[in-house]
């Protein structure tokens, strides 16, 4: 991706450099002395110097504000009062003062408009060009980064052309033509810079010019024959024709750079071609190095843990931990691997420990999974109330998966805690309809009904809500019309949804419309061949004499799923033999 702008330093002496801008200059005395007739001033009187005393008052009392608001450490008001003054006053001075201090505070949303426009007040300062074009990358604006790329280049700024082509088939066809135009450009200006080289052939890639590509990596293999990006593009482009010599110039690079980056990359493609012993082999020689990266601990400790070596992974992850990186996915798989060893206390601490992430929910799911297995509703209840409070963002979650945890025990309290939650979160969708559906199974309809309206209430027209409504309605009632109608409308919104053409089937088959019921439950099989689905196609099979047809497909569902609900609920209702 694009090099953003080197990062400043921040620290203690840059918020001094911020508050110094309101400060009086300190008055230093002069030594007294004796003082003779004949001493000659040789000292040039001072000359005041103020740089914004042509500036309107109300805009100079913005400026100010900032000032103030960041001397009392408040950063955020700080930060926007001096956005706020800069774009009031067009001096370049205040938009990299307030650029800093978003950088400082990580407001990425700051920064790319600062970033924006300090390069617009100086279109000479490559390295805001620079910074603004990598932010406009990585939130996919390729065709506004590209204004700021121009100037980045024009600037001789350290700036990586190729990011311009992420997601390249994705962009409207002006857009590529700016960026074929502009990586055109830069290649006839630097024809021997590997960055341009790489750029051309990448681009050739991406439109499907594989001859095209390879030319032109070769032609930048002989400006640096171990081009890291380029070596990962000629494997790629060799992987995807089977070819037998696949990995040679990936492996020929490795041992003559040991670049840290190829081996990670071998190691993923030998991930996925399962070796895993070969992987977890490149992994280990990553994680020998004295200081190595977080992703690379990372993944050799899942590696390990997909070889049921826990013993392994822990140790990677305790360095991860050490290191104050990724620190919640290191706790998730930390607990999967104390699993393993069967530490159970242990692996539950370490799920609690992950907070509000990518890996949160599977963390909650896991710990409820050892909940269930211990049958402790106590320790249920202890176990989620401590997440919550040490995970205040993440309670809606926390009180969902509680609740399932509490009804898998078998425990009346699910409902209570779903109520706390609404009253917490009394527009969640996601509990509403974690509460509609517990009443639906303890036979509540009339309050489930109710939550489930309430959800259509807050999101009007939303396929998922007018499916669940409709489905319940099938099921619980005999308003099969009514059914028909809300299930009709969510169709209409989302036609290619298996969940909603099996219940407008289903529905169909209780009015009767077995053709067009027969139509339906058969397309949502054949896109999702689910065991609830089955079961609805296989009672109108059942139901129109077709006994075979029915017994065939209860048959190959039992094999897979021999404990499944609804097909032992249909098989034993309809009276059909079950396979011996």
């Amino acid at each position: 991706m694009i090099t953003p702008m080197r990062n400043i330093k921040y620290s203690i002496a840059v918020l001094a450099v911020f508050l110094s801008g309101c400060t009086t200059t300190p008055v230093v005395d002069t030594p007294k002395g004796e003082m003779t007739a004949d001493i000659t001033n040789t000292v040039t009187p001072a000359v005041a110097v103020h740089p914004y005393a042509d500036i309107p008052s109300d805009q100079l009392s913005v400026l100010l504000e900032a000032e103030f608001a960041i001397r009392a450490r408040d950063l955020p008001l700080g930060l926007r009062r001096l956005i706020a003054a800069s774009l009031l006053i067009p001096d370049p001075a205040i938009a990299r003062r307030a650029l800093q201090l978003a950088q400082f505070m990580r407001d990425t949303d700051a920064t790319l408009s600062m970033a924006k426009r300090v390069s617009d007040l100086e279109p000479t300062d490559g390295e805001a060009a620079t910074l603004a074009a990598a932010i406009l990358i990585d939130r996919n604006d390729v065709a506004e980064a590209l204004r700021y790329s121009q100037r980045a280049f024009a600037s001789d700024s350290e700036i990586n052309p190729a990011a311009l082509l992420n997601d390249y088939a994705a962009q409207p066809d002006e857009t590529k033509a700016r960026i074929q135009k502009l990586l055109t450009q830069l290649a006839a200006n630097y024809p021997d810079d590997p960055r341009s080289l790489f750029a051309m052939a990448l681009l050739e890639w991406r439109k499907g010019n594989i001859d095209a590509a390879k030319e032109g990596l070769k032609a930048l293999f002989t400006v640096d024959p171990y081009h890291e990006r380029g070596t990962l593009l000629i494997t790629e482009i060799r992987l995807q024709a089977d070819d037998p010599s696949t990995f040679e110039a990936l492996l020929t690079a490795i041992e003559v750079t040991n670049s840290a980056l190829l081996r990670y990359q071998y190691a993923r493609y030998l991930l996925g071609r399962q070796e895993l012993e070969n992987a977890k082999a490149q992994f280990d020689i990553l994680v020998r190095e004295p200081q190595p990266s977080a992703d690379h601990l990372i993944s050799a400790a899942l590696v390990d843990i997909e070889l049921s070596q826990p013993a392994s992974a822990l140790v990677h992850l305790d360095r991860v931990l050490s290191g104050r990186q990724r620190i919640n996915d290191a706790y998730f798989f930390r607990g999967l691997a104390l699993i393993q060893v069967q530490d159970t206390a242990q692996a539950l601490d370490a799920f609690a420990r992950v907070a509000p992430s990518t890996n949160y929910t599977r963390a909650l799911r896991e710990a409820a999974n050892l909940l269930i297995s211990d049958g402790d509703i106590n320790a249920t209840n202890g176990f989620f109330e401590r997440q919550r409070v040490a995970h205040p963002q993440g309670r809606e979650i926390s009180f969902n998966l509680h609740a399932d945890t509490l009804e898998a025990l078998g425990s009346g309290e699910a409902r209570n805690v779903l109520t706390t939650a609404l009253s917490e979160f009394p527009q969640s969708t996601r509990l509403l309809f974690a509460r509609a559906t517990l009443l639906e199974r303890l036979g509540l309809f009339n309050q489930a009904e109710a939550d489930y309206r309430q959800i259509l209430s807050l999101a009007p027209g939303d396929a998922g809500a007018l499916n669940a409504l409709g489905y319940a309605l099938t099921n619980n009632t005999t308003r099969f019309s009514e059914a028909a109608d809300l299930l009709e409308e969510a169709i209409t919104k989302d036609p290619r949804n298996p969940a909603i053409i099996d219940s407008l089937g289903w529905v169909y088959f209780k009015l009767g419309k077995k053709k067009q019921a027969e139509l339906l439950l058969k397309e949502a099989y054949k896109q999702y061949p689910d065991p609830e689905v089955a079961a609805h196609l296989i009672e109108l099979l059942w139901s129109q004499g077709r006994t075979l047809e029915a017994k065939d497909l209860i048959g190959t569902q039992l094999r897979s799923s021999p404990e499944n609900q609804y097909l032992l609920e249909t098989a034993n209702r309809l009276a059909i033999p079950l396979p011996e």
